[in-house]
């Protein structure tokens, strides 16, 4: 399937792959472990398959089992591609759910398509690492001492695969410098962070908000100046056209990725959980957190009931501010002296909530308060327990 052909290049889509195939000299910056770097000899640049995202360990040990050039070779000629001049970089997203977004200004233009999931390794970045690169391949560290507190994430592969990955291939209509174009990945990457904290999506490996995948790749081409007259952009920075337009796109072609591919949208992020999980507040200990401060009676119309609660639209507002609050005593933003005060506020606020009863907010906090200190999942957990209890008595 062609979906998109212009006197610079052709993209096209087939089966697993979907590549670009350039009609004139391209500089172009990728992160291919194989024909990757900065090069103006490559005619193709591609995206692939390479296995599912969960349970497909035959392949992905066929896949590992061939040397990085062996396997480069194999996916390419299955592709029709020639390795020899194909940057391929791969995935385990569908690459039916890849999205074109283009942004112009005049005599320049970005095109960029991506693919996107980030349920399986999404991280931020300074999370602790599972893998060290020795000479003869990367090898398993020990487990991180965090343990994600919502559904567990498959050991990222090393191989650069993985169904949490952000793959990126962005053509600039403009002949650019190689120091442009490294500049570029600084913004394409900055737009993909961008992406995922507007949807404030967790890391895997941390409490923190995830700002991109372990196993996130791109590749950027901007055709070569062939006459006298023609100009190399030197910059493409976030005060200048050029870097603007690779944020616009990228951010766009980002988010629609994740609707596809991993069904997230804003209005899906909007929940207690969806704030909280991160720090611990999930919707099992809320369930515990149910049976030990409720009554039976009480405890199963909690349980029978907890998808309502948690999508409450204003209690998840409050839920939120609470993991807001969390984040900024953990940096240091607010002093230490009051961030347990301020935490305190807004469980209060979050039980009032979703007791549908503002006006006992004081009262929250006062019981919260002569609660012993707990921490922060667990006072969210008993905010939202109290808070429901309230709303029925």
């Amino acid at each position: 399937m062609l979906l998109d052909d212009n006197d610079r290049f052709a993209l096209a889509r087939r089966q697993r792959y979907l590549w670009a195939a350039f009609k004139r000299p391209h500089r172009v910056l990728s992160t291919c472990r194989v024909n990757g770097g900065l090069r103006e000899d490559l005619t193709h640049i591609a995206n692939h398959q390479s296995c599912e995202g969960v349970g497909h360990g035959a392949r992905q040990r066929a896949a590992l089992g061939l040397a990085g050039a062996d396997y480069h070779r194999h996916a390419c000629e299955d592709a029709g591609l020639p390795p020899a001049s194909t940057a391929l970089m791969g995935t385990a997203a569908n690459m039916q759910c890849a999205v074109r977004a283009e942004a112009s200004y005049r005599e320049l233009s970005v095109t960029l398509v991506a693919t996107a999931g980030v349920l399986g390794n999404a991280t931020r970045a300074g999370d602790p690492a599972g893998w060290h690169e020795q000479r003869d391949g990367s090898h398993p560290l020990d487990a991180p001492a965090f343990a994600p507190p919502a559904e567990p994430a498959m050991e990222p592969s090393p191989d650069e695969t993985g169904e949490g990955t952000i793959v990126t291939l962005v053509f600039i209509n403009q002949p650019c410098t190689g120091a442009a174009l490294v500049r570029a990945a600084t913004l394409v990457t900055e737009a993909k962070s961008t992406a995922l904290l507007d949807l404030r999506m967790p890391s895997l490996f941390s409490s923190g908000l995830a700002t991109g995948t372990g196993t996130d790749q791109l590749a950027i081409a901007a055709p070569l100046a062939r006459e006298a007259c023609d100009w190399e952009r030197h910059w493409a920075g976030a005060h200048n056209t050029l870097g603007e337009l690779l944020a616009r796109a990228t951010r766009e072609a980002v988010r629609d990725c994740l609707l596809l591919q991993n069904g997230l949208c804003p209005a899906l992020r909007r929940s207690i959980t969806a704030a909280l999980a991160r720090h611990g507040c999930t919707e099992q200990a809320l369930r515990q957190c149910a049976e030990h401060a409720l009554d039976s009676e009480t405890a199963r119309l909690f349980h029978d009931n907890l998808q309502a609660i948690v999508h409450d639209p204003r209690s998840a507002a409050a839920a939120y501010a609470l993991a807001e609050t969390v984040d900024l005593g953990r940096v240091g933003i607010l002093h230490p002296g009051v961030a347990h005060e301020a935490l305190l506020d807004q469980a209060a606020l979050l039980a009032a909530v979703v007791a549908l009863a503002p006006e006992h907010t004081a009262d929250f906090r006062a019981r919260l308060a002569a609660a012993p200190e707990r921490a922060p999942a667990e006072l969210a957990a008993l905010a939202v327990v109290w808070g429901f209890a309230r709303k029925w008595n």
